[in-house]
C-alpha cells in the first residue's frame, strides 16, 4: 500500500482506495467512499494543518525575541552607564511588530481552520 495522488484534486490517497476521501473521484461509478475514511482523512487534514500553524506561531515568536533580546540588552547598558534610552528608536522594534503581527495572523488562521473543521463535521445519531 502506497499513497498516490488523487487524478482529480491531487490529494494523496493509499493506492487501495476505491474512493478519494476529499473528492469523492472513482475509476468505478458505483464505488462510495466510506464513511469513516472520509471522517479519519478529515481528521488528518485538520491535524496537519493544526500543526504547521503552530509551528509558525512558533517562528512568529522567534522572529519576537530576535527584537526583544537586543532591546533588553541594549537598555540594561543603558541604565548600568546612566544614558538615556530610547527604545523606539532600536532596530528590534520592528522584530517586535512583526513577530507579533504574524503571530496575530496565524492565530486568527488556527481559528477560521478549527471553526471549519467542526461545523464540517457529520452528525452523529
Amino acid at each position: 500500500m502506497a499513497l498516490i495522488n488523487c487524478p482529480a484534486c491531487r490529494t494523496k490517497i493509499s493506492s487501495v482506495a476505491k474512493v478519494c476521501p476529499k473528492c469523492g473521484y472513482s475509476k468505478d461509478p458505483q464505488a462510495q467512499a466510506d464513511p469513516e475514511q472520509v471522517k479519519l482523512f478529515q481528521r488528518r487534514m485538520f491535524r496537519d494543518r493544526m500543526y504547521k500553524l503552530r509551528m509558525f506561531s512558533y517562528v512568529a515568536m522567534t522572529i519576537t525575541m530576535i527584537g526583544a533580546l537586543p532591546m533588553l540588552w541594549d537598555y540594561i547598558k543603558g541604565v548600568e552607564s546612566g544614558e538615556p534610552v530610547v527604545l523606539l528608536s532600536h532596530w528590534g522594534i520592528y522584530a517586535i511588530a512583526l513577530g507579533f503581527f504574524l503571530y496575530v495572523v496565524i492565530r486568527f488562521f488556527m481559528v477560521i481552520t478549527r471553526r471549519n473543521y467542526h461545523a464540517n463535521l457529520p452528525v452523529e445519531d
